[in-house]
C-alpha cells in the first residue's frame, strides 16, 4: 500500500536549513557591505603615494585676505623738514630761552596750507590750547596716534570722523605760542601704544632747510 506524507515534514526540513546556516548568511552579507565600503571609500579619495601626507589645496591668490599694510604721507603738500624730535636729549627752544625736550618734528610751510592725515584713522579730539593753538588728534591702527598742533580754527576736522590718508584736517596758523620764533610751522607728534615715536620712523622722506 502506498503511503502519503504530508508537507509538514518538508517545512521543518527547509527551517532547520536556515536556522543552521543563518550565522554564515549574515556573515556573508557583513562582508559584502564591508567591501562596498571600501570600494566607495577608495573610489572617491584622491590617492597618495606611500609615506606622504596629504598635502593642503594649494591657494593661488595668497595674500587675498591678508590686511594690507597702512600707508602714510607727509603732513602737507608744500613743506620742509624743520626742528627734528629729541626725545632722548635737549634742544635750545629761542621762544622759551631753555633747553628743553622736543616731543615731534616741525613742518614748515605757509600759513593757511591744508595739513592732511598722515594715515586713515578717526579722530579722537579737537581741542584749542593757549600755547599750541588748535590741537587735532588721530588715532591709527595698532596703537599708533598722530597729534597736529599749530593748526588755525578754520577747516577743522570734527571730532569723530573717519579719516583717510591725506584727508584735510585743518589749516595751518600762522603762529603757535609755544614755538613762536621757530616761525610757521606744523608741530606733528605720534605716540604708539602711549609712548612718543618719532614720526620721522613713519613718514616718507621731506626735504630738509638745513
Amino acid at each position: 500500500m502506498k503511503t502519503y506524507s504530508s508537507g509538514t515534514t518538508k517545512d521543518k526540513k527547509k527551517k532547520g536549513f536556515f536556522k543552521k546556516n543563518l550565522y554564515a548568511i549574515l556573515f556573508g552579507s557583513s562582508l559584502l557591505v564591508v567591501a562596498a565600503v571600501i570600494t566607495l571609500t577608495l573610489v572617491f579619495t584622491r590617492p597618495t603615494q606611500a609615506g606622504t601626507t596629504p598635502q593642503p589645496p594649494v591657494d593661488n591668490n595668497p595674500g587675498v585676505n591678508e590686511p594690507s599694510a597702512p600707508t602714510f604721507t607727509l603732513p602737507m603738500d608744500d613743506c620742509t623738514l624743520g626742528k627734528e624730535a629729541a626725545l632722548d636729549s635737549l634742544v635750545y627752544s629761542a621762544t622759551l630761552n631753555q633747553w628743553r625736550s622736543h616731543n615731534g618734528v616741525d613742518f614748515n610751510g605757509a600759513a593757511g596750507a591744508t595739513v592732511k592725515a598722515v594715515s586713515d584713522g578717526k579722530v579722537k579730539s579737537v581741542v584749542e590750547t593757549n600755547l599750541e593753538g588748535w590741537v587735532v588728534t588721530i588715532e591709527h591702527a595698532d596703537g599708533l596716534v598722530s597729534i597736529y598742533k599749530g593748526l588755525d580754527r578754520e577747516g577743522l576736522a570734527a571730532e569723530g570722523a573717519a579719516v583717510k590718508t591725506g584727508d584735510s584736517i585743518g589749516k595751518l596758523a600762522e603762529t603757535m605760542m609755544l614755538e613762536q620764533l621757530d616761525g610757521v610751522h606744523l608741530h606733528l607728534e605720534m605716540k604708539k601704544n602711549g609712548a612718543l615715536v618719532n614720526p620721522l620712523d613713519y613718514l616718507p622722506e621731506a626735504g630738509s632747510e638745513k
